[in-house]
């Protein structure tokens, strides 16, 4: 493990004043960006320079400094240090915050430890890889009282913003059913060993993951993502987007799902899982009508379309991005500034995750489970609370 700072980036910039030459020009001396002060230029560094790549450091007042990737072909950015190994960028005491674009598997322990050395995180959906991890995240940003954001784009930008005041306002009555559809579980899935490429460090790319053979289709980002090994399927995936949208528009994001029912049962005859919620709401995996989220109310039903003729009864007060950023980058660098929690602060995020998790686990047992927050067990369940956790591969376990 690398040696990491505590360095805030304020502390650092008032230990460093008097420096004649700083290794980092401010963004307005460069012309980037006249409306920030030099000292108010936030820097970022990328982890994870692959398929989806963060625009964070491309706002006003933000700028990318350094890029990380265990593929060095991926890291000659001009003007930006590139490191193999993100452990040696976290030690950058110049570094205000990481944006996360790592395999599923990996994006826990990168936001723990990047928590640990002082700096903030914004971290692409899903935000956690199992149960456990959603605890260990959360309890790491409190800790280190650092700004924690989940990356979906869609909960806000797609649909809260048309949904959220329709039906929160009660236009269709008290919420009884959610339905949110993505795709499903990931498989097991198998390939020919290939040589790994000299400038891939393989082992460091798996982490804490068991180990697996090389193969170049392996890494491909809709491959990797439905591999159990690596990926939460489309249950991380699109289920961050769909089914955080879902719960924020029914200010339900952070209730924590009770019982979970596996399909075409008795208690589910419903095609996808079946969650019932602490509230007493039920949460489908599925669509219903001709839209990805559909609310069942004691009033009504509202399928999400942007051309929807049902409007909200009464203005309400939702919760919204901060500082009236317009999408979740600007709300993200906005609460780093001011020290406040984001829109999608890391509780949702994880909160949104665990309804993922769920799903895959009862899709592999198919049958009802009770799931217990505060203990973190299936009640009376042995073989389903071994799959709260997975076995991490030394030396990448997290540490909290």
């Amino acid at each position: 493990m690398k040696k990491q700072t505590n360095f805030t980036r304020r502390s650092f910039l008032a230990g460093t004043a008097a420096c004649a030459a700083p290794l980092f020009f401010p963004g307005r001396v460069l012309g980037k960006d006249g409306n920030y002060a030099p000292n108010d230029i936030i820097n970022v560094g990328l982890i994870g320079n692959g398929w989806r790549k963060s625009n964070i450091g491309l706002q006003p007042g933000s700028r990318f400094i350094a890029v990380c990737d265990c593929d060095t072909r991926r890291i000659n950015n001009p003007g930006q240090k590139g490191f193999q190994y993100y452990q040696e960028m976290l030690e950058m005491p110049e570094l205000d915050v990481v944006s996360i674009a790592a395999p599923d598997h990996w994006h826990t322990k990168m936001t723990i430890d990047a928590c640990k050395a002082g700096k903030d995180v914004y971290c692409e959906k899903p935000l956690t890889f199992t149960l456990m991890e959603s605890r260990q995240i959360v309890a790491a940003a409190r800790k280190y009282n650092r700004v924690v954001s989940s990356g979906s784009q869609r909960v806000m930008e797609d649909y809260g913003q048309y949904m959220a005041p329709i039906i929160m306002s009660g236009a269709i009555g008290e919420v009884k059913e959610i339905y949110a559809g993505c795709a499903g579980s990931p498989g097991e899935r198998i390939y020919a060993p290939q040589p790994v490429p000299a400038e891939l460090d393989w082992d460091a790319w798996l982490g804490q993951a068991p180990w697996f053979d090389y193969n170049e289709e392996a890494i491909r980002p809709m491959t990797w993502r439905f591999n159990s090994v690596f990926g939460t399927g489309g249950l991380g995936d699109w289920g961050g987007h769909n089914f955080g949208g879902a719960l924020y528009s029914c200010g339900m994001d952070g209730v924590a799902p009770k019982e979970v029912f596996a399909p075409n049962t008795e208690e589910n005859p419903h095609d996808g899982a079946m969650i019932l919620m602490e509230n007493g709401v039920k949460f489908f995996h599925g669509t219903k009508g001709r839209g990805n989220i559909h609310i069942v109310g004691t009033e009504g039903e509202y399928t999400f379309r942007r051309d929807s003729l049902l409007r909200p009864k009464h203005a309400v007060n939702v919760r919204r991005y901060n500082g009236g950023a317009t999408h979740i980058a600007a709300d993200f660098l906005y609460c780093v500034r001011n020290r406040v929690r984001p829109f999608q602060d890391v509780f949702y995020g994880a909160n949104v995750s665990d309804y993922g998790h769920l799903c895959n686990i009862v899709y592999k047992l198919k049958r009802h489970l009770v799931w217990d927050k505060e203990k973190m067990e299936f009640v009376n369940d042995r073989e389903a609370t071994a799959m709260v956790a997975k076995v991490q591969r030394a030396p990448y376990q997290i540490i909290d």
